[in-house]
């Protein structure tokens, strides 16, 4: 049975299939010229059960790019300088995929258009990540300080993913790391 008890249950094929083409017609022929009758025809999947599972191109893109949950396991037992270590390394990684940088664009233009999108992508994703980083001694649990290197990682590797193209090398990821890693050591050495 399915999760709500009724009904036949999920086929999980459905899921990979359609996210790896998903994926791969991002590459292809990026955002604009991406459909869900695309992804149906090239799946083999009916256009019904892709929508039964997303709602929208958004929604599926997403989905395919980020996962449904995000993945802390590269945050497992490290300290506040391994977390930021991780946010500089996983955000460069993440807007340097293929997939990524042909479905950033257009995404963006949809999460703008969509509050709920938007809303769900930042909880989802950056909540887990921020509650790893927290410190019950101060007084918002590190959340703000957190927040900040989330937003300034992720913001710098999207920025050079779509802009600064040229610039987007390992000697400036590595300065950015430098740039950020004092946080760590504020954080620790706060009463």
């Amino acid at each position: 049975m399915n999760a709500t008890g009724t009904g036949r249950p999920r086929d999980p094929r459905i899921d990979t299939d359609v996210l790896g083409v998903t994926r791969a017609m991002l590459v292809e022929s990026g955002w604009e010229q991406l459909s869900m009758r695309a992804i149906a025809t090239r799946s083999g999947v009916s256009r019904a059960s892709i929508t039964r599972r997303w709602p929208s191109k958004a929604h599926l893109v997403l989905d395919a790019i980020l996962g449904a949950t995000p993945d802390l396991t590269p945050f497992e037992g490290t300290d506040r300088e391994g977390w930021i270590r991780w946010v500089v390394t996983g955000s460069a990684e993440l807007f340097s995929r293929p997939e990524v940088r042909a479905a950033t664009p257009g995404l963006l233009a949809a999460i703008r258009d969509h509050d709920d999108l938007r809303t769900a992508l930042w909880r989802g994703f950056s909540g887990p990540s921020i509650q790893l980083f927290g410190n019950e001694e101060s007084e918002d649990g590190g959340s703000i300080t957190a927040t900040a290197v989330l937003v300034l990682a992720a913001g710098a590797a999207l920025f050079t993913s779509l802009i600064a193209v040229e610039d987007d090398t390992p000697e400036l990821r590595a300065k950015i790391l430098e740039l950020l890693m004092p946080v760590a050591r504020l954080e620790r050495e706060r009463p």
